[in-house]
């Protein structure tokens, strides 16, 4: 008996002297997020930047819409044309002398030079510089939201973690109970069942230990799709930083990089409209010519220059619904802007009410947390001791336990997470953490 009175003394001295596993109070820390921290964060952001396929994606076809640029504009110089004729035979009475054999060749070159075209070229100018605009603003978000999302896997990282912390110490707590009645009931068989109990609960927690595990190694293997690497936290990481005000974020909304994309794309599409419908009135060009071939009395062809006018008079209907398809376009950019604008403020409202209520949950959960630190060891004490709780009450108690310091992780990384959103939809996710994005 005495054996087991000391082996009972031991188990409260370890379920006593268990740590709480909740975060510290956020205003007992610095207001800034940890220099060590935020430089961890900027050197997995770039490693995530610098292997992120879509990240190159978006720069190989910022690059192309810029080429683009040059090509509409080198329309607008004079055009040169070179070109040879080798013929292999000549019939009839009225073919030309000098021009039977592949030995007559001719060469012929023209240049076409543009003089009046309502505008054609300017506007298409104005429409793949827009579209290049909007390949850069696409550029710019695509970067955001491979940091963005990097960012939100390590708060889930980080949160996974904690749990396995938690979890881990409730299994041990379980294991050590259900050992502790398996040597009681070597000497009391009528206490069997709740040893029936405690292997019960035992199990239950080695079930959600496994959950947890297999969540942390989904947020792993998400990590290294977003750098290309293993990435494993600092054990000190501290995620403080101080919360956004919602009126910054709506004031910065309007340069959002996927709201400027669509005012450029809308843009485009007007020039771009505006192009078709003036390719589709009669064009002035300046032409200069010269072949080298023999006319029928074996003389050269002398230089020609004069002005052309070409004009597409019918088309089939393709140039009105080119016109129509690019006014549509626009429409559509403006609809999708007017659109996204109206989302992002609401995600805004929504964000900034989750984030509060999370922060209020976090410190509630905390302070249930050591509340029920408390009554999981009075419980213990009681049913140890006085024998005034019943080995279901010590269960009830510890699972309870497990399930607020469980919330309270949980919660404190839901105003870190909506925090993140709301700093990457005003487009400020390096300026606010203060990290330089390469």
């Amino acid at each position: 008996m005495r054996k087991n009175i000391f082996v009972l003394s031991l188990i409260a001295m370890s379920f006593n002297c268990a740590a709480s596993l909740a975060a510290n109070d956020p205003h007992s820390r610095d207001t800034l997020i940890h220099s060590a921290t935020r430089a961890y964060l900027e050197q997995t952001i770039n490693q995530a930047l610098a292997y992120s396929p879509e990240v190159k994606v978006a720069g190989a076809d910022s690059s192309a819409a810029h080429y683009d640029i040059d090509q509409v504009k080198g329309q607008r110089w004079p055009q040169v044309q070179l070109g040879t004729t080798a013929p292999l035979a000549s019939f009839g009475s009225g073919s030309t002398p000098g021009q039977k054999h592949p030995g007559d060749s001719s060469l012929a070159v023209s240049v076409t030079t543009p003089i009046f075209d309502w505008g054609r070229n300017s506007e298409s100018v104005d429409s793949a510089t827009q579209q290049a605009r909007a390949s850069m603003h696409q550029y710019d978000y695509t970067r955001q939201q491979i940091a963005f999302s990097t960012v939100t896997e390590l708060i889930d990282f980080s949160r996974y973690r904690q749990n396995q912390t938690i979890t881990l110490h409730y299994v041990e707590r379980m294991r050590k109970l259900v050992n502790m009645l398996s040597d009681i009931t070597e000497t009391d068989a009528g206490r069997y069942s709740e040893l029936v109990q405690a292997r019960a609960k035992l199990l239950a927690a080695e079930t959600t230990m496994q959950r947890v595990k297999e969540q942390l190694r989904q947020s792993e293997i998400k990590l290294f799709r977003l750098t290309g690497n293993a990435v494993t936290l600092p054990e000190k990481f501290d995620w403080t930083m101080r919360p956004i005000p919602p009126s910054l974020v709506m004031s910065r909304i309007m340069d959002h990089p996927f709201l400027l994309k669509a005012q450029a794309e809308a843009s485009a599409s007007e020039h771009q409209a505006a192009a078709v419908k003036a390719s589709s009135l009669p064009q002035i060009n300046w032409v200069i010519s010269k072949n080298t071939s023999k006319d029928s009395y074996g003389n050269d062809e002398q230089w020609y220059t004069g002005l052309s006018v070409q004009w597409n008079l019918f088309s089939g209907g393709s140039d009105r619904a080119a016109i129509q398809a690019s006014s549509a376009r626009a429409s559509a950019s403006k609809s999708q802007y007017t659109q996204s604008r109206i989302d992002m403020e609401y995600q805004i409202q929504n964000l900034t009410q989750s984030r509060d209520a999370a922060e209020v949950q976090a410190r509630e959960y905390k302070k249930l947390s050591n509340e029920t630190d408390e009554v999981s060891k009075i419980y213990y004490e009681q049913w140890l001791r006085l024998g005034k709780r019943t080995l279901l009450d010590v269960l009830t108690a510890e699972n309870d336990r497990y399930n607020n310091h469980i919330a309270a992780v949980n919660a404190e990384h839901d105003v870190y997470n909506n925090n993140i959103k709301l700093i990457a939809t005003a487009s400020m996710l390096f300026e606010w953490l203060n990290i330089r994005a390469r």
